[in-house]
């Protein structure tokens, strides 16, 4: 058996094993009795390693020692994952549970950007004492930033769901916030933490409020969502039209997204004659430099060793070959945090997105090839394959960029279909079309708007020029969506999947790539 398969079976155990633990319940009582069994499957991996790695022959183990040690470590790989959502995940009771349902007065740090919103803005503070993590909903305005430290006085609560679509306790609870403080009194004191967040945080502030100088809403916040990943200000109306047309995964940075970015770069210096191997190291440059700019959260980190793993394998012209580099980024970023596996919904469409670009993306690219071929025939019967490509033209074809986006589009929402009717319960019928006619725009979009956010920095009235562009590219992709999100069953409401029938849906889509390689 080869390491790389060895290896591969590894991971896949490891994220197992998270995922069966996230399912337990997670009361002292049923947790002994989950350790118990976990103990059982310890001594059954233990025994298979031994057998598998001595020189025992029992019964017609003979031949088959390895895959029986294989087998061992993976039993033990998926209880370590297991063990992993165990150990991350407290049972025990938080520090703050004694002040709930009381008014307390709070200190800390604000650890992470504070989120804006249309009417309000969040922040979430490491409580001074416990270490316990606070969110604290208050006005927009007086704006607060990431490192001051605050005094918060009001009625401590514990979130709640306020829908029955959406776990938001979960939610939250993957990043360790089990309390919540709604419109504090709230008092800044002292100077604010200045380590390299605080610094990448004010280059993202100040570049969002150099789009907001130049350009009306919603653009100035489609354009932030574009950018720096800022949906929250988006307009609720936008937002939903967005769901409607299925194209809410552009003001949302995945590894699909970087990976559009990139490819874009790529292809724009290809057309300035720059070499390949030169125009990959500057777009990969130029998705670090990205990455920076929006802040570099865990979320947009993900994001871009997933986009940068998908052109490594296109630069290297085996897509497939990315599979243990995938599965192993993946399998880091779960160790790092396991409730991302169950509870972040959008770690989950970014990593399924990013695996239709590997997998999926070869299989219907040969069908868009071979629909072509035939087309073309017909049209030109007479015509031999040498008319059609010169002689001269050495090597693969290029491909044109609307073709790349068609085929990584569709790709991609093949991908996370399933996922996306297990969540929210809708289909939107003409996500393929929209996005094509929005995505097309997209790299122009982005550029003009980086240069409209940079140029902020330099002088206004160069800002005010590069918005000019940015705001025409903006304006059609919002009529475009809101054209389609006015069609009449352009999303169709269906009755939401059990999460088994997702499972066997994904079970299927793995069987289907096997079989195409």
């Amino acid at each position: 058996m080869p390491k790389s398969q060895i290896f591969l079976y590894l991971c896949l155990a490891f994220v197992a094993g998270v995922f069966i633990a996230s399912f337990y319940p997670t009361t002292e009582g049923d947790l002994g009795f989950f350790i118990y069994i976990l103990w059982v499957f310890f001594v059954l991996g233990c025994l298979l390693v031994i057998l598998g790695t001595t020189k025992v022959r029992l019964l017609h183990l003979k031949g088959r020692t390895l895959p029986l040690a294989v087998c061992g470590f993976c039993v033990l790989a998926f209880l370590f994952g297991a063990w992993r959502f165990i150990q991350k995940n407290d049972f025990v009771s938080k520090g703050l549970d004694d002040y709930v349902g009381q008014p307390i007065n709070i200190s800390g740090i604000i650890i992470y950007e504070p989120a804006q919103k249309e009417k309000s803005q969040e922040f979430i503070i490491e409580e001074e004492r416990t270490k316990n993590k606070v969110l604290i909903r208050t006005r927009k305005y007086p704006g607060y930033f990431y490192g001051q430290k605050i005094i918060a006085e009001k009625l401590l609560e514990i979130p709640e769901n306020f829908s029955e679509d959406f776990d938001y306790t979960a939610y939250l609870a993957k990043d360790d916030i089990y309390y919540v403080m709604n419109f504090p009194i709230v008092e800044i004191i002292g100077e604010p933490k200045k380590d390299l967040y605080y610094y990448l945080f004010s280059i993202k502030s100040a570049f969002s409020k150099n789009i907001n100088a130049v350009l009306p809403e919603p653009h100035a916040s489609f354009l932030s969502g574009l950018i720096l990943g800022e949906r929250r200000s988006i307009p609720k109306e936008l937002i939903e039209k967005f769901q409607i047309t299925g194209t809410s995964h552009i003001v949302a940075l995945s590894g699909y997204n970087i990976t559009i970015v990139a490819t874009s770069i790529m292809q724009f210096l290809a057309w300035l004659s720059i070499p390949f191997r030169i125009s990959f190291w500057l777009a990969m440059a130029a998705v670090g430099l990205f990455t920076l700019l929006t802040g570099a959260s865990a979320s947009v980190v993900r994001a871009t060793i997933m986009g940068i793993l998908v052109l490594i394998a296109r630069k290297e012209g085996r897509l497939y070959s990315v599979r243990n580099a995938l599965v192993f980024a993946g399998a880091v970023m779960i160790f790092q945090n396991p409730k991302i596996l169950r509870f972040d919904t959008a770690f989950q469409l970014s990593f399924l997105a990013t695996l239709g670009l590997v997998y999926a993306s070869p299989i219907f690219d040969g069908y868009f090839e071979k629909a072509k071929t035939r087309i073309l025939w017909k049209i030109q019967p007479r015509f031999s394959e040498e008319r059609v490509r010169p002689s001269w033209k050495t090597g693969p074809s290029k491909k044109s960029f609307l073709r790349e986006i068609l085929v990584s589009t569709f790709s991609a929402q093949f991908m996370v279909l399933p996922l996306l009717i297990y969540n929210f319960g809708r289909l939107s019928i003409i996500s393929p079309l929209t996005n094509l006619l929005v995505l097309i725009a997209i790299p122009a979009t982005m550029f003009f708007g980086f240069l409209t956010g940079s140029g902020g920095f330099i002088f206004q009235p160069i800002a005010q020029i590069f918005s000019w562009f940015s705001w025409l590219l903006l304006e059609y992709q919002i009529s475009v969506i809101e054209f389609f999100a006015r069609v009449p069953l352009a999303a169709v409401v269906v009755l939401k999947i059990p999460l088994v029938l997702v499972f066997i849906a994904y079970v299927g889509i793995g069987y289907w790539f096997w079989r195409r390689k």
